[in-house]
């Protein structure tokens, strides 16, 4: 089952204005992940899901990498690069056949990030070298295990109203989905992307 969408920017709080202004809710600060010197902003989604609002944190430089590939003097604005799967219990079991039918997702690691009221949450999720499988169409795994999960805290009144992935060779990704229990709309293209509409009260907005 789908967990979050990752949407990467190079400026987090021009991305927030620009869905508030589209559809009329705001993202609220999730957390931060010092040491990667990133941040996010969350909006909940339906059926426990939720979009990730990730970039450069301006309050941390960090010291390592940046996650997804963000590169902040790239030139490239909000776009959609990964996504999440509920591993859940089964996050082992499922990143060992991902990688036994040759997609190797990563160990599974522990992660997490600094609360605004200065708790913690941790979680355990996939991580693999960059750029990910099939362009992105593979997600990454994660179990929550007993942490509350971002989706009933994150601000309410965004759906997701469409989401499908898009690649040039659709036999090869439905396979990989297959290991993996995925399901997920996906149509024929000459490039790899994922494509999400988000739905507010006030209107829409598509990003790929």
């Amino acid at each position: 089952m789908l967990d979050h969408i990752v949407l990467a920017t190079p400026d987090v709080q021009a991305t927030v204005d620009e869905i508030a202004e589209a559809t009329g809710v705001r993202a609220e600060l999730g957390g931060r992940f010092t040491q990667m010197g990133a941040y996010n902003h969350l909006l909940a989604l339906q059926d426990g899901a939720y979009l990730e609002i990730i970039g450069p944190d301006p309050e941390h430089s960090g010291g390592g990498s940046m996650p997804f590939g963000l590169d902040p003097e790239s030139g490239r604005g909000a776009h959609i690069p990964h996504w999440c799967w509920k591993g859940n219990e089964r996050i082992d079991e499922l990143a060992e056949a991902a990688r036994s039918a040759g997609y190797d997702l990563g160990d599974v690691v522990p992660l997490g990030r600094d609360l605004p009221d200065g708790g913690r949450l941790d979680w355990r999720l996939t991580i693999g070298e960059w750029p990910p499988h099939l362009g992105g169409l593979i997600p990454f795994l994660i179990d929550w295990g007993d942490a509350t999960h971002p989706s009933t805290t994150a601000v309410q009144g965004v759906t997701l109203a469409s989401w499908h992935g898009e690649h040039p060779d659709l036999d090869a990704v439905r396979a990989a989905h297959r290991v993996l229990g995925i399901e997920i709309e996906l149509r024929e293209a000459s490039e790899p992307a994922l494509v999400a509409t988000f739905q507010g009260p006030e209107g829409s907005i598509t990003y790929r």
